[in-house]
């Protein structure tokens, strides 16, 4: 993934106790939908169209450009004013461009600011939302 420290990054955020998810696609793949849809099961929004990473040590921080930090776009709505969680550590990222290749596939990894982290194919995946509530909450990932 191509990122420029401190420079927006076309995507969403949000997090689940703490665990940051940066959702990643082409403009219509579903990335403030999945959004929402987590928010709806208990996820924060950290930032909708464009997210902000931060490498410290060896993790990396998002976070949303000042400009729109607390809103989301909801689809045929318009824009929501949503509490938003100011930052969070980047855990996963959710690629809904890609399907995954297997019904139990390997972990994959991507490098974001030379650090790596895991990597989720999102596309067409039904349960994702819950899924991923899940994995933010026990933390693992195998």
């Amino acid at each position: 993934m191509k990122a420029i420290e401190n420079s927006p990054v076309h995507g969403t955020a949000v997090a689940v106790d703490g665990w940051g998810f940066l959702i990643l696609g082409a403009s219509g793949s579903g990335k403030s939908g999945l959004a929402l849809n987590m928010m709806a099961l208990g996820a924060e929004l950290i930032a909708d169209d464009q997210v902000i990473l931060q490498r410290s040590e060896d993790t990396v921080q998002m976070r949303a450009p000042a400009a729109i930090c607390g809103m989301i776009e909801a689809h045929s709505v318009g824009l929501l004013a949503v509490p938003v969680c100011e930052t969070a550590v980047l855990h996963h990222v959710v690629d809904m461009d890609t399907e995954a290749e297997a019904r139990l596939p390997q972990l994959q990894t991507c490098d974001v600011l030379g650090v790596q982290i895991d990597l989720i194919n999102g596309r067409n995946v039904p349960s994702l939302p819950p899924t991923l509530l899940i994995l933010g909450r026990s933390g693992r990932h195998s």
